[in-house]
């Protein structure tokens, strides 16, 4: 019989030593801070889950990604908030609404589970997420989780926050909870070389600018309708590994993570043109570009935004998503070019 509270159940051993962040640091070219230092030393602890949360750009997910590359073992799993709960609602409905039974789908063969930019905001994904926090808990597996938000803070709307007290406190009660809050941003520091950082954000993305990165506007006849999570997304040009969006077609019309994770599973360079001022698009389309951006980033998809503004100008406005400190942290990883 499982249990649902208190101490979880035996699992494998999952520490590490902490040479193994020391050494890994000291190739990127720094030394640990204090509070990665901490957040390290709980990580190669195998006994306990953790919870690591703090200020955009700290190193929460390179600390998460250094335990997960050392951990010996393949029974591990790294996954995104968005694509965690893509999978997880498809067993469920695969199992007839029996939450126990897609866990065990999904996490049969899984002694490590590590979870990345976990936040709550929704108050149906904070019902969800009551029932399914319990039910994980529950199981030998260690958890890891990343996240932006101290327990306290997750939910913040008044209206629901009181309903999702006990599932914070089941959060504080069940995981080492570890701020990262270091003084520096590692991503300012990023050197642009592959990937993410190898992207652009062009403003205001004239010709010369598009010129200059090589940058051919598509045809009209190259206009496609793809089909990634089963239903239609348009695109500009799709070619090989590269797709060309219009901001309107992708964010402005009812697409969704599920479709950002798909597309990016198969094509490894995007141009997004069209990139307006975000406090003047309304929330929901603010909202899914920076769901774009977070896959992007998570994929490790090189970009090009073709923008109005500056990243600098994305903060400050009332109808921005709520984290838009992460994004443009994200986007300030970009080469820029502007005139």
């Amino acid at each position: 019989m499982r249990r649902r509270f208190g101490t979880p159940p035996p699992r494998r051993a999952l520490g590490v030593t902490m040479s193994v962040f020391d050494t890994t640091a000291q190739e990127l070219g720094f030394a640990l801070d204090a509070a990665q230092q901490r957040a390290a030393e709980v990580l190669a602890d195998s006994d306990r889950n953790v919870y690591l949360w703090g200020p955009v750009g700290r190193g929460k997910s390179w600390l998460m990604a250094t335990y997960f590359a050392a951990v010996p073992t393949d029974r591990k799993k790294r996954i995104h908030f968005h694509e965690f709960f893509r999978d997880l609602h498809l067993a469920i409905r695969r199992h007839r609404s029996n939450l126990s039974a897609a866990l065990d789908e999904l996490l049969h063969d899984v002694d490590l589970l590590c979870f990345d930019e976990f936040h709550v905001h929704d108050p149906a994904d904070g019902k969800f997420i009551a029932r399914l926090m319990p039910a994980l808990l529950d199981r030998r597996v260690r958890v890891v989780l990343t996240s932006n938000y101290p327990p306290r803070s997750l939910l913040p709307n008044p209206l629901f926050h009181d309903d999702f007290l006990p599932t914070i406190e089941l959060i504080e009660s069940s995981l080492a909870v570890v701020e990262i809050d270091g003084a520096l941003d590692y991503r300012t520091t990023s050197r642009h070389e592959a990937g993410f950082a190898a992207g652009w954000w062009v403003s205001p993305g004239t010709a010369e600018q598009r010129a200059r990165l090589g940058l051919r506007s598509p045809h009209p006849d190259e206009r496609r309708i793809l089909t990634p999570a089963g239903h239609p997304v348009h695109v500009r040009r799709a070619t090989g590994h590269s797709l060309w969006f219009d901001f309107g077609e992708l964010c402005g019309t009812t697409t969704a993570p599920v479709d950002y994770l798909a597309l990016a599973a198969n094509h490894s360079d995007w141009v997004i043109d069209g990139v307006p001022d975000l406090r003047t698009v309304g929330r929901e389309p603010a909202q899914r570009f920076a769901n774009v951006v977070d896959v992007l980033y998570d994929r490790d998809v090189t970009p090009i935004f073709l923008a109005d503004t500056s990243v600098d100008s994305l903060v400050g406005g009332a109808r921005l998503p709520v984290d838009i400190a992460r994004i443009v942290s994200r986007l300030g990883q970009l080469g820029t070019a502007a005139l």
